[in-house]
């Protein structure tokens, strides 16, 4: 996190299985990256690739974290992002997939809120609890022209394929301590 974020305005937690609409909604940013509706919330639960990464949720190997706005009145804290991991299989792969036992990275900031280092510390705080768990390798789907490629680059990871018009990257966990 930034100094700023640090001074206590952002938190982050452990997402649980009562955050699966707020993993739908960040989704939705997702998809929607350039600000754009590409693509509406019905749309996106009817779309099987789509959906799976959070039908569901939070289903044995599932891991992930909330960016929380700690600055509300009467101490609420208001979910503002998210990073999770999901594992998918050859038969039912994401568009990131590389294999099994790597699972693929989701990421979403409320558009409001991008460009304040929330997605950097959300992937800190989660790279952390994904070695934690064992998990050795994360990877990512990016589409061209997505600003998200920069913050995946200096986390470490690399490109590894193509799909479609989006790249498919891979962070080594061991190799990012270093």
């Amino acid at each position: 996190m930034t100094e700023q974020q640090r001074q206590g305005t952002i938190g982050v937690r452990d997402a649980g299985p009562e955050d699966a609409e707020f993993l739908i909604d960040m989704l939705l940013e997702a998809v929607n990256w350039t600000g754009e509706e590409r693509m509406k919330r019905r749309q996106l639960l009817r779309d099987k690739t789509l959906s799976h990464y959070v039908a569901g949720w939070q289903r044995a190997g599932d891991l992930g974290v909330i960016a929380v706005d700690t600055g509300a009145p009467a101490g609420l804290q208001i979910p503002i992002g998210a990073a999770w991991l999901r594992r998918f299989d050859s038969h039912h792969p994401g568009y990131g997939y590389v294999a099994d036992d790597v699972p693929e990275l989701s990421i979403g900031v409320a558009q409001q809120h991008r460009r304040r280092g929330i997605g950097s510390g959300l992937l800190r705080t989660l790279f952390a609890r994904a070695e934690a768990a064992g998990i050795r390798r994360v990877s990512v789907s990016v589409e061209d022209g997505n600003p998200s490629e920069s913050l995946f680059a200096a986390a470490g990871f690399t490109v590894v394929g193509r799909n479609g018009n989006a790249d498919t990257m891979v962070l080594d966990l061991s190799a990012a301590d270093a």
